[in-house]
């Protein structure tokens, strides 16, 4: 994390967002976020947002809580996937949680990242080896049945190397999209 972006507390967007009554969570948030940046249109986040808090009055106290929320969670994780001290990782429950909801905390983030890439226009099609590959890979993770794994040893272990997974391949493809974000950078 950075000083100038830190990320905000999980269980603090968690809240925020159920007092806003919206259908989402921290983790589904962030794979959001992490996808339109990957992607990189430079106002996706802005328009994301706004159809995601249309329907809440721009003074409610619980919208504007949650919006100054995902807005530090927004710049703290663009910092950090263009950070090239890959200190990036997918914003997911703590080890503390059952590993029920940490890996329904996986799933939703893969959920919440192939949406930002679609919203940005991005698909498998428009990329090519590894990337194209992880993305396929995070498109399975989606179907994770999370109610159904088991305490112990194995499933931490596999846990733990899906989070690191889902970090590599979200940095592999922010690089396999770098010309998509020049791009867009250049029409500004």
């Amino acid at each position: 994390m950075t000083e100038n972006s830190p990320m905000p507390e999980y269980s603090r967007l968690e809240g925020a967002m159920d007092a806003t009554g919206l259908d989402l969570g921290a983790s589904e948030i962030h794979g959001v976020i992490s996808g339109l940046i990957c992607a990189g249109p430079s106002r996706g986040h802005v328009e994301w947002m706004e159809a995601l808090f249309e329907d809440r009055p721009w003074d409610d106290p619980s919208a504007r809580a949650a919006r100054e929320l995902i807005g530090r969670l927004y710049f703290a994780t663009r910092e950090l996937i263009a950070n090239e001290d890959l200190s990036f990782m997918p914003f997911l429950p703590d080890d503390s949680q059952p590993i029920t909801a940490r890996a329904k905390g996986l799933r939703d983030w893969c959920e919440g990242y192939l949406y930002g890439l679609g919203m940005a226009g991005i698909s498998a099609q428009r990329l090519a080896g590894d990337a194209k590959d992880a993305l396929q890979d995070i498109s399975h993770f989606t179907r994770l049945d999370y109610e159904s794994l088991d305490s112990g040893e194995a499933t931490e272990q596999a846990y733990s190397e899906l989070q690191e997974f889902l970090k590599i391949v979200t940095l592999l493809i922010w690089g396999a999209l770098a010309e998509n974000r020049e791009s867009d950078h250049v029409g500004e």
